[in-house]
């Protein structure tokens, strides 16, 4: 148990070190508030561990290349997209973003439209697998450690 216990606690750091990596190789860290608010808990019951990675929810808004102007349910018609209302609301060119300051911070748009930076399930995805098959080995080595001990015992017993 202490080598699972061990590869899990790894296995969590890893796994925030290469969302950290990754939202700065997609140039997702603007403010660095994304960044900082990285954090994990890991949980051992009777049934298991339960792993919690928390992060600011607009990480996912960025992933997944959503925002102000996209709403739920409509279907798939985002206005926002289309090239004559990108003109008509100037969205097409460099512009101040976010509320006036001195409230919260600005920064100046490129004008070009929102885009899928997946920082976030992919590698999520990709590493979980990872950590299955290795829980799977450390696993099975340890029941067999266990059955190769039980049968020395009884072997030594008979002796």
């Amino acid at each position: 148990m202490k080598d699972i216990d061990r590869y899990v606690d790894e296995w969590t750091r890893t796994q925030l070190l290469i969302w950290k990596e990754k939202i700065e190789r997609l140039k997702v860290v603007r403010s660095g508030k994304l960044h900082q608010s990285f954090s994990d808990s890991i949980a051992a019951t009777e049934t298991g561990t339960t792993i919690t990675m928390k992060f600011a929810r607009y990480g996912i808004y960025q992933a997944l290349g959503v925002g102000r102007g996209y709403t739920h349910g409509n279907g798939g018609n985002l206005e926002i997209l289309d090239p004559s209302y990108r003109s008509a609301h100037g969205l097409d060119r460099p512009r101040r973003a976010g509320p006036i300051p001195p409230l919260y911070d600005s920064y100046m748009t490129t004008g070009r439209q929102r885009q899928k930076r997946d920082w976030f399930s992919k590698k999520l995805y990709m590493s979980t697998m990872a950590m299955v098959e290795d829980l799977a080995r450390i696993t099975g080595e340890e029941g067999v450690n266990v059955i190769c001990n039980a049968l020395s015992d009884i072997s030594n017993s008979i002796s």
